[in-house]
């Protein structure tokens, strides 16, 4: 609905109504006269029947009434035509009922089809008119079955306007609905955008920050027993400290400065990873790297493959046990590039479940789907191996 339809449907009701009266009163040419009461009185009633509907539906009844008991002109002078303002009178009411009972509405319609009847056959000269024979000499079966159907007609007009606001408010109520499912999916699709960003960054910097400062602290901690004795070995190390702490500080400015968009600037890949062995071999943990076919990966893939590597060897290196190194495979083959990273765990081996519980490991499996792939773990006594299939 329009703003500008909305804006004009408090004025559906009078604008109906003074419109049926104007109608009706040049159809059958009419002027404003007794004759003219019950127009005039129920094209009044529709004309409030929005804003306050049950005075108005009370105001029909009590003009229906009064020609009942003789005080309005009787059908025959006031004519039928006014019966159709009880329809349109009936749909405005369902459209502004709003009390906590609905049934008396479409009671109220049968019972305005009973009081109609009933004028209808008060009236000799009318009903004898409508069926062109004197009901006077026809028996009580025949008359029985004429108010029926006159009831019936009128019944079954007035139900229609009170089905057809019922529909009406069913339909506004189904569109409100639509339109606050859609508030409330477009509020979670937020959301999940948000988190996902959120889980981006928060995995990024997991991967960064975590292999890092495992090789920092190794780093430091060894300076501590060589610095004396061995000057040139604190000067290696000390080179490996501050190349990987500008390596974590520049991934950390990348992710900041990216955040809310696609990474900008250049993200490590495969050809970095004889980098991330060598300050591993100088911490302290010897790695054995074999890779292969590494030649036109995708910016994904060599994302994926330097990272699942650089997770799996910072948990070999904190988790596993450091003296025994790991090794990496890389390879491509007819399945596709197949990444494998071997090590042994440390004494007791369950700080690195298969299954991984931290961060690292669902990381590890995320950066594989995501590239289209898949991601397995498996623990063999002292043997973990991580392995990843990339299609």
């Amino acid at each position: 609905m329009t703003p500008r339809i909305r804006a004009l449907r408090p004025a559906a009701a009078p604008l109906a109504g003074l419109g049926m009266l104007v109608a009706l009163l040049i159809l059958e040419e009419r002027s404003f006269d007794s004759a003219s009461a019950l127009l005039v009185a129920l094209t009044a009633a529709v004309a409030a029947a929005e804003l306050i509907p049950v005075p108005a539906v009370i105001f029909a009844f009590a003009a229906l009434g009064l020609q009942a008991f003789g005080i309005f002109p009787d059908v025959m002078l006031s004519g039928a035509t006014p019966y159709v303002c009880l329809p349109v009178l009936f749909f405005f009411a369902a459209l502004g009922w709003f009390e906590p009972q609905r049934w008396p509405l479409p009671i109220a319609t049968v019972a305005a089809a009973g009081l109609i009847t009933v004028n209808w056959f008060a009236d000799a000269s009318w009903i004898n008119f409508v069926f062109g024979k004197q009901l006077s000499d026809a028996g009580p079966f025949r008359v029985a079955v004429y108010a029926f159907l006159v009831f019936a007609a009128f019944s079954a007009l007035n139900l229609a306007g009170w089905a057809a606001a019922a529909s009406v408010r069913q339909a506004a109520a189904n569109r409100l609905a639509k339109e606050r499912a859609e508030t409330r999916l477009e509020f979670t699709a937020s959301a999940l955008v948000i988190e996902q960003e959120r889980n981006r960054i928060a995995r990024e910097l997991h991967d960064v920050l975590a292999h890092s400062l495992a090789v920092i602290t190794a780093q430091a901690e060894g300076i501590r027993y060589v610095h004396r004795s061995e000057p040139d070995l604190v000067e290696e190390a000390a080179q490996v400290i501050a190349s990987s702490a500008r390596s974590a500080l520049q991934e950390t400015r990348r992710l900041v400065q990216s955040f809310g968009s696609e990474l900008e600037g250049p993200a490590p890949g495969a050809a970095e990873l004889p980098v991330l062995v060598h300050h591993l071999q100088s911490s302290g943990m010897p790695v054995e790297l074999q890779t292969s076919g590494l030649e036109e990966l995708s910016p994904v893939e060599d994302l994926t493959v330097y990272r699942i590597v650089q997770e799996s060897l910072t948990n070999a290196f904190k988790h596993g046990d450091r003296t025994a190194g790991a090794v990496v495979t890389v390879a491509r083959g007819p399945s596709g590039l197949r990444l494998k990273v071997r090590s042994r765990l440390a004494d007791g081996g369950a700080e690195v479940p298969p299954s991984g519980t931290g961060r690292g490991i669902p990381g590890m499996r995320e950066r594989a789907t995501a590239a289209g792939g898949q991601l397995t773990t498996a623990t063999n006594g002292q043997l973990f191996e991580v392995e990843a299939i990339l299609p």
